[in-house]
């Protein structure tokens, strides 16, 4: 009998410590998942911000162009006007 209840006991305090080391993991591979998710989101945003500046830029070299556009007929202009 006493053979019995030592394997009981051992029994039970397996599966506390089983359970406790499955609940620990547990806890940490959540924390994980949550601090990926949060990574993730980060890295998202920065997309959107590098999709952002990438227009601007694209918009600012549209805007150069026409500028250049502009100065090279006042350029063409000026050089007639010299030339009479």
């Amino acid at each position: 009998m006493d053979t019995q209840l030592t394997i009981s006991i051992g029994t039970m305090l397996a599966g506390c410590t089983f359970f406790y080391a499955w609940h620990k993991d547990s806890k940490e591979t959540t924390k994980q998942i949550q601090k990926l998710e949060t990574e993730v989101e980060q890295l998202k945003e920065h997309k959107q911000d590098i999709r952002d500046l990438k227009q601007e830029i694209s918009e600012l070299k549209d805007d150069m162009n026409s500028i250049r556009q502009t100065l090279a007929r006042v350029d063409t202009n000026i050089s007639h006007l010299m030339n009479n």
